[in-house]
């Protein structure tokens, strides 16, 4: 008798623990209303190579950029925005790697026009881009401090072919990124990070050398 009853205590131990209540997993949190929030950033490359072959480019990019950014989900802690960028000004300093230079033995048509052999050499040029693809999490490191994890995408046109020869002005532009950002009073904040901006003009081999340029950003963000 003893047996039984023990057996219908486990049994009753066990069929309550199966339906009690667990606790609420927690759910994304859609912020409806939320605020936009008006980014500045400044941006400088510390390298700058081609795309194609990853060949370096004694060259420069720098940007001044300015993003807006609409919180829209938050979940466990962090926020989840949608990125939009404005680069009005972005300036390039690009031209060939040595071994990309035509010769009049390997490209006698490149080689031998005078025009066409200068988008070859070191040139400036200035440009203006837009990447209303863009996407950023921000996630909590303590009280004020966060983790800024985001990707922009969209184009950028050149006064002249980026980065050089064969390529084109206008250009296709990819640019995650990962920074880390501190609260400054309770509507703004600064982040310091690092970019990798991708730029190319979706052709093919010599046609689409492409540009990589490693960058170092500072960005003051308006919260509210």
């Amino acid at each position: 008798m003893m047996r039984i009853k023990r057996g219908t205590q486990v049994l009753a131990v066990s069929v309550g623990a199966m339906v009690a209540p667990t606790p609420a997993v927690a759910q994304p949190q859609l912020l409806r209303g939320s605020a936009l929030q008006w980014q500045v950033a400044l941006s400088d490359a510390v390298s700058t190579r081609t795309a194609s072959h990853n060949e370096f480019i004694d060259g420069d990019f720098s940007t001044v950029a300015v993003q807006v950014a609409k919180p829209l989900v938050r979940w466990r802690g962090a926020t989840f925005s949608w990125l939009v960028e404005i680069q009005p000004v972005i300036r390039v300093l690009s031209g060939a790697p040595p071994e990309r230079v035509p010769t009049l033995a390997n490209d006698p048509a490149e080689a031998g026009n005078p025009e066409r052999l200068a988008r070859y050499s070191l040139r400036r040029s200035v440009g203006v881009g837009i990447a209303p693809f863009g996407a950023e999490a921000q996630m909590p490191l303590a009280a004020h401090t966060h983790l800024i994890v985001n990707v922009t995408s969209g184009g950028a046109w050149f006064s002249q072919v980026v980065p050089y020869g064969k390529a084109t002005q206008a250009n296709f532009t990819v640019a995650p990124g990962v920074a880390f950002q501190q609260d400054v009073g309770s509507q703004s904040a600064m982040a310091v990070g690092y970019a990798l901006h991708h730029l190319s003009n979706a052709s093919m081999g010599g046609a689409n050398p492409g540009m990589n340029s490693h960058l170092l950003f500072l960005r003051w963000t308006r919260k509210r």
